[in-house]
């Protein structure tokens, strides 16, 4: 069975996803799996809806499999990201890895990908990192001046870049194929031709409310977000974020990740003088420090998340939903899985990573439940996986 995978956010799942998953079965797959973030998503936002019901529009969307890609790696930096979402497909024996990109050049992103591992571009980079530049322009601006050529690329490409690096530094026989993103851009707010981006229906969601979004959603899933329920928005947990900011040290928060080089203090002496999120991160951001960043140094302020924490290997995989497809390839690849793959919790190894990942994982999910207008109780373990029966 040829099987590829994807990694996603799916938040919510558009016809961009869609279009992806088409390109992958025309070019001959039989099975797609989907690593798909959990309650959080990688610019440090609460997903629009719970990875329940995102996970059963990805498998109506398309796939056969969606498995979680878990906290803290769903809200972290683009090489975190990457490097977890392509462990857990290679960790299954997927050997494929489908990416959008804007620009859809894999021999340009496959050469960038191979510069940014050159010693070069790491002494040069961090030398940037420590002009006012934010991340993602010090990153491009390095690129460019090694290419000696101006590098016009966006929010997905260089994710397709870190997926890249992952894939040379630990999973060398995984094939790569990029499809050019189609439609609206990554952070396009408004809905122009073609598929309309996630931020785009996520606005129009929250501004006019469900009823409006549904229209721009595949028919295929449009059921499933039309039994959605309250959406979920770190704004939300505002007076609990805010207090847990004033309340703590700056020695304490300056040992979170990514909130290093005067961030935690800064983003400290912000918290005494907001009184909702919006000014927090108004007060705190800057070119250097993007509102992405501080929602992410946040989340993990809240969870306890050090360097270390991004850094540790996965432990095990939480299956979200499958299809008989997706059913069938689990089985097939049971003996040779690197990862174990868990449907509840009783399933959990017993050993210290799988016991830390928990945690976290529950601690995230916690959180999680306070980002809904009315608080709700922690989802995490409460379902078991959505398998879709046989047509």
């Amino acid at each position: 069975m040829r099987t590829v995978g994807i990694i996603c956010e799916c938040n919510p799942f558009h016809g961009g996803h869609g279009y992806l998953i088409r390109r992958a079965r025309e070019a001959g797959a039989e099975c797609v799996v989907a690593v798909m973030s959990g309650p959080f998503v990688q610019r440090g936002e609460a997903a629009i809806c719970d990875p329940y019901t995102r996970a059963k529009a990805v498998l109506l969307g398309g796939a056969d499999l969606v498995l979680e890609l878990p906290f803290p790696y769903a809200a972290a930096p683009a090489e975190f990201f990457a490097a977890a979402g392509v462990e857990i497909l290679y960790g299954i024996g997927v050997r494929e890895l489908w990416f959008g990109s804007e620009c859809g050049d894999l021999t340009l992103l496959s050469h960038l990908a191979e510069l940014c591992d050159s010693e070069a571009f790491q002494a040069a980079y961090a030398d940037s990192k420590d002009t006012s530049l934010g991340t993602a322009e010090a990153y491009l601006a390095t690129l460019s001046s090694l290419c000696k050529r101006e590098l016009t690329l966006s929010s997905n490409d260089l994710l397709g870049i870190a997926y890249l690096r992952a894939i040379r530094k630990s999973c060398p026989t995984m094939i790569p194929h990029t499809v050019r993103r189609e439609g609206s851009g990554y952070l396009d707010t408004s809905v122009g031709e073609g598929y309309p981006s996630a931020t785009a229906l996520r606005r129009i969601w929250r501004e006019q409310g469900l009823d409006a979004v549904l229209a721009h959603l595949p028919q295929t899933v449009r059921s499933v977000y039309a039994e959605s329920g309250e959406t979920y928005d770190i704004a939300f947990a505002e007076r609990l974020i805010l207090g847990y900011l004033r309340l703590t040290s700056i020695e304490s928060l300056e040992s979170v990740a990514v909130l290093s080089g005067g961030l935690a203090s800064r983003l400290k002496n912000a918290s005494t003088e907001s009184v909702d999120i919006e000014g927090l991160l108004a007060r705190t951001a800057t070119k250097k420090y993007p509102n992405a960043r501080i929602l992410r140094g946040i989340l993990f302020a809240l969870t306890g998340i050090d360097d270390a924490g991004l850094r540790a290997p996965v432990a095990y995989i939480r299956l979200l939903a499958a299809n008989a497809i997706g059913c069938e390839f689990l089985s097939s690849t049971k003996k040779t899985c690197r990862l174990p793959i868990l449907t509840r919790r009783t399933e959990l190894p017993d050993t210290e990573d799988a016991r830390l990942q928990a945690a976290r994982e529950e601690q995230a999910y916690a959180l999680y439940a306070l980002c809904k207008k009315t608080a709700d109780r922690s989802i995490c373990w409460k379902y078991p996986p959505f398998i879709a029966k046989k047509a």
